[in-house]
């Protein structure tokens, strides 16, 4: 059930997740619809789904049943213990996402195929986990929100799992979107360079300075309509699967 929501969901929500990528790292894209019409230009609307839908198949398995694990071990069906097995599941994740990520930022900005990215590395493994600091945060306080509101609410019905799941999903994108910006910086650097171009503080400077707190949400529009739909469409899959199995 988990991997039928992933890879539906990564389908649905990859074309706005370019569009968030490319707002995140160009400054001169000024709104969605421009980011929108450069790359519809260049057939770049699903440019780099190779890695998040393999990625998908993997993560929602792990993400779900690490927190049902955590859950179980806690003993208790409480609000803390819900937010802290979403925490653990965003973590055990990210170890996951942070490479994938990568290379799908990698391939939405250059159009470059995995082998040569990695080629461009010099096949340096550690390259791969560019900005893992930033995605354990994002993943982390993503998680915590989504799954630990979700489990709270224990929602029945087709209406009430969309709502619920939209909602929660939308404002765990908003609290973690500023990691995900750094992310994206982070990970945007040419493969080509070894060294590790600049660090999650060094980014969030120097997003302070460009534009206080509205530069860590630039693309957030768009992308938390993306993350209401997708965290949505993932739960009634994962919910009505179960219920088929039960």
């Amino acid at each position: 059930s988990a991997t039928g929501a992933g890879c539906a969901t990564t389908i649905v929500g990859n074309p706005l997740d370019s569009i968030k990528v490319h707002l995140q790292t160009n400054s001169s894209l000024r709104n969605t619809g421009s980011a929108t019409k450069v790359l519809h230009a260049q057939n770049a609307l699903f440019r780099g789904i190779g890695p998040p839908l393999a990625n998908a198949i993997i993560m929602n398995s792990v993400m779900f049943s690490v927190f049902s694990s955590v859950k179980r071990s806690i003993g208790e069906d409480s609000f803390s213990a819900a937010l802290m097995a979403g925490t653990i599941s965003g973590f055990t994740t990210a170890c996951i996402s942070t490479p994938t990520d990568y290379v799908k930022i990698q391939a939405q900005l250059r159009g470059v195929r995995i082998v040569h990215i990695i080629q461009q590395s010099g096949f340096s493994f550690p390259i791969l986990f560019r900005g893992h600091i930033s995605n354990l945060c994002r993943e982390g306080v993503f998680t915590m929100a989504y799954l630990g509101l979700y489990d709270q609410a224990k929602p029945e019905g087709f209406w009430q799992v969309a709502i619920v799941s939209s909602l929660t999903g939308g404002l765990a994108w908003v609290v973690s979107y500023p990691f995900d910006t750094v992310k994206s910086i982070i990970q945007s650097a040419p493969p080509e360079k070894r060294q590790n171009p600049s660090s999650m503080a060094s980014v969030t400077l120097q997003l302070w300075k460009q534009g206080g707190i509205a530069a860590f949400y630039r693309g957030c529009g768009a992308s938390t309509g993306r993350a209401m739909m997708v965290t949505s469409l993932r739960m009634i899959v994962y919910e009505a699967i179960m219920g088929f199995f039960k």
